[in-house]
């Protein structure tokens, strides 16, 4: 797999189906080793003290010893898991270890039904179950198939000299039609199994169980969770693992007027000048040394790592503590200005609204073009059944390691944008309007009872359900004109869900990719005035009437936890890996209005 892919769709924790029928487990942070760490680190302060860790890090790519003999064969430990298994011939389950190998059918001989050959030296390999258990804290374990079989049955299970076996009930796909039956004549169907409550019913209970750190039981700290909320699901379902990752926008401390020479030793050296300070003053005597060594001019590197210092220091103090919207504040300065340069991996150019047509002027502020830029996105921890928003930073790293680890894998994507200012005054106005604040009501009915109100409580505001909406809406209209696939473009809103300490109200729509299609130029270029014009309007006429209508634009709720209004597959939603919220919190009613009271749309006048 790539290395980002352990990032997100998969990381630790995570089910990673492979060939050859396995399936095994992302391990712990404990098990990752690296031969030269310093090879693999990722420098983004303001990540690294926002996460409370020293070292971001690449995951471990495969090297040989020809390429690179001090990181050669690294690799990315796992343990087996579900470790019930049985044969796809016989149906003959066994319960194997974390670290086994792939195991191979023993060949019991059963009474009647398929029998493999115990004399033969082929024996084919075992497939894992389908079905864990899941627990709301994190934990999962395998589907407790003895327990199950047993309960009520009149039959007692002997680990030493019970067998069971699985079977399927022909062609039927549906789960009555996979029977569990054991030697001593217990059997049944694990149907009623996915029920709600269904573990609570034979008494069983989480154990605790955290496979990617080897433990089957976590005796010193048992799980206190309710046994009605046990879930049975199948081990590739969405969501048996959800991942918590953090990301941050490059914001560049170095003087674009520097030459890429001055910049790239600054980089190198810039942790040893900023430890070596007395009193805060740089040792001038140290800086000759390395301009002697790098041949570079001393006077000019000073200089360099002066300015650098100067802006580190300038920028907001970043703590575990603050908000995410704290966090972006900082992104949000930087892009509604021209920023950064071409010798630095950021760079925009900010156009003041009047650049472009006079259509769209009264609802943006300005417009920035992002020619470069470059993102960190670090994999802290994560959760189960659903994404857990009101977790801090402590305790998704706890569910990563067992130690004290100061360091979280990470990857640093490059890209481009095109970045929307909104004008503050006519938001502020529009979403005053009585229709607007009955529009966004059921929305608020439903996000009172979502997991996103434990992290962000209070009633979710119209200006960011817009927002939010109106960079579907743009991605979607961008993915036809250039040609980018859709899971290549990516948003990232700078405005607070239920408060507005901050008065953020910009959009940022980018692509960052690990390879050429992040950085092609083509949104760029379809950001300049004279034709960014015609993508907003074309993406609105798309937008006012869905395949689905009326029943999208009517709708009250719909979509997960009834957080989106209208807004469908056939009209606004994106790929998951595009989307902040996971595709809830939109409402193209609010952008285009509705069908009777286009009042409610913030572009309503473009109409």
């Amino acid at each position: 797999m790539r290395r980002s892919a352990l990032i997100s769709p998969w990381g630790v924790g995570s089910i990673v189906p492979f060939i050859n029928d396995e399936s095994l487990m992302i391990a712990g942070l404990d098990m990752w080793r690296y031969k030269s760490p310093e090879a693999f680190v990722i420098k983004d302060e303001r990540l690294q003290k926002r996460l409370g860790v020293k070292e971001l890090r690449w995951p471990p790519d495969f090297r040989d010893y020809e390429s690179d003999a001090e990181n050669c064969n690294l690799k990315i430990p796992a343990v087996r898991f579900p470790r019930w298994n049985y044969c796809p011939f016989c149906g003959t389950m066994q319960k194997v270890g974390f670290f086994t190998k792939q195991p191979k059918c023993d060949a019991y001989q059963w009474e009647h039904g398929r029998k493999c050959d115990a004399t033969k030296r082929f024996r084919r390999n075992l497939i894992p179950e389908r079905f864990v258990v899941v627990c709301p804290e994190g934990h999962i374990d395998d589907f407790p198939i003895a327990e199950w079989i047993h309960a009520d049955s009149g039959h007692v299970y002997n680990e030493n000299t019970c067998r069971i076996r699985r079977s399927t009930g022909g062609t039927s796909a549906a789960l009555t039609g996979v029977r569990y039956e054991c030697s001593c004549g217990a059997t049944k169907t694990i149907a009623s199994a996915l029920r709600p409550g269904a573990l609570q019913a034979i008494g069983y209970k989480c154990k605790g169980a955290k496979p990617w750190f080897g433990m089957e039981e976590d005796k010193e700290h048992p799980c206190q969770c309710d046994p009605s909320k046990l879930r049975v699901l199948q081990r590739g379902a969405s969501n048996v693992w959800f991942a918590d990752t953090r990301s941050s926008i490059y914001i560049p401390t170095e003087d674009e007027t520097q030459s890429r020479r001055i910049i790239e030793v600054a980089n190198k050296f810039f942790d040893l000048i900023a430890h070596t300070r007395l009193n805060g003053d740089i040792p001038f005597d140290l800086v000759e040394s390395i301009a002697a060594t790098e041949q570079v001019d001393a006077k000019i590197l000073y200089d360099a790592f002066k300015k650098k210092i100067d802006n580190i220091e300038g920028l907001p103090e970043v703590s575990k503590e603050m908000t995410e919207d704290e966090y972006r504040l900082a992104e949000y300065k930087m892009l509604i200005k021209n920023s950064g340069g071409d010798a630095l991996d950021f760079h925009s150019i900010n156009y003041l609204i009047c650049n472009y047509h006079s259509k769209i002027r009264k609802f943006f502020k300005s417009v920035s073009l992002v020619k470069k830029l470059r993102e960190t996105r670090a994999f802290i921890g994560f959760s189960r059944l659903e994404p857990n928003n009101a977790a801090s930073i402590e305790d998704s790293k706890s569910m990563v390691r067992l130690g004290n680890g100061d360091w979280l894998p990470a990857i640093e994507v490059y890209g481009e944008g095109i970045f929307f200012e909104f004008a503050s005054e006519e938001l502020k106005k529009w979403a005053e309007k009585d229709e607007v604040k009955k529009r966004i009501s059921p929305l608020n009915a439903a996000y009172q009872k979502s997991s996103f109100a434990k992290s962000n409580p209070g009633n979710v505001r119209a200006e960011y359900v817009m927002l939010h909406t109106f960079a579907h809406l743009i991605i979607n209209q961008l993915s036809y004109e250039c040609g980018y696939g859709s899971s290549s473009i990516k948003e990232r809103i700078y405005c607070e869900k239920c408060s507005d300490d901050l008065g953020m109200f910009g959009v940022l729509i980018y692509t960052a990719s690990g390879d050429s299609e992040g950085s092609l130029g083509g949104l760029v270029r379809r950001g300049e005035p004279g034709k960014l014009e015609d993508t907003i309007i074309s993406a609105f006429e798309n937008a006012k009437w869905c395949s689905s209508d009326p029943i999208c634009i009517t709708s009250i709720g719909q979509g997960p936890e009834s957080l989106n209004r209208a807004a469908c597959h056939n009209c606004t939603l994106l790929p998951e890996t595009c989307c902040e919220c996971g595709n809830r919190l939109l409402d193209r009613g609010l952008v285009v209005g509705e069908l009777d009271n286009p009042q409610t749309g913030y572009f309503n006048e473009l109409f």
